[in-house]
């Protein structure tokens, strides 16, 4: 809850997606990769590599979270997502967890792969998060407390998506380094179906509807 304008704490935001973007300008090479064996420190649960397209990727389960790294021409990827659950083990969206706590696991998976990681010239990092709330309009009420001077009529609004970056200059000593911090809000009304195909045809089972502010912190890259 909050109170007098105030914004709930930090990890009332829950992980929908997040991942770690580095770009190069080297040449990647994708045989012979060892970087998810020696960050994860076991085998993936399962390898696609292209030698020929540059592109190779890793599937497996990281701290209760499905990770993948993905390697193409100039790009390197490391994201988190959630286990999907069958409705009865949970019926709820599938979410990773609260954001300190799955940011740290990324921030230590991503900081212990960087030392063998190529020369990168940008690095960037997004996540997609959601806050539930009662209804709509409690969604509309709580975005004007984190984007001030924002006015939203909470009772007459909807579709409602606000996108802003807002860089800084980084305090690093990295002489001009400048931190884009691009962010799209929004109100999201979800709802969970399953769908099951049977001889006879096919059914479908709706749970009911989930309310939730969402950030979209649209990787910000760190460039000179």
């Amino acid at each position: 809850m909050t109170t007098n304008g105030s914004t709930p704490p930090l990890d009332a935001w829950r992980v929908e997606t997040g991942r770690v973007t580095a770009f190069s300008n080297e040449v990647l090479q994708v045989e012979g990769n060892t970087w998810w064996n020696d960050v994860v420190g076991a085998a993936p649960e399962a390898v696609v590599s292209r030698p020929k397209t540059g592109q190779y990727q890793t599937r497996g389960e990281f701290e209760g979270r499905r990770l993948a790294l993905q390697i193409q021409p100039g790009r390197i990827d490391w994201a988190v997502a959630p286990v999907v659950k069958t409705e009865e083990e949970d019926p709820s969206l599938p979410l990773l967890g609260p954001f300190t706590e799955v940011l740290a696991s990324l921030t230590k998976l991503v900081t212990a792969w960087l030392p063998q990681a190529p020369p990168i010239k940008r690095l960037a990092f997004g996540a997609v998060l959601v806050q539930p709330v009662e209804n709509l309009r409690a969604g509309y009420v709580l975005i004007r407390k984190y984007v001030r001077g924002l006015d939203i009529d909470p009772e007459n609004s909807s579709d409602f998506l606000y996108q802003i970056n807002r860089p800084r200059q980084a305090t690093t000593p990295i002489h001009g380094l400048r931190i884009n911090r691009l962010s799209k809000w929004s109100v999201q009304l979800a709802q969970r179906v399953t769908v099951t195909v049977e001889q006879g045809g096919i059914s479908g089972r709706a749970f009911g509807d989930e309310v939730a502010c969402r950030l979209a912190l649209c990787a910000p890259r760190l460039s000179r």
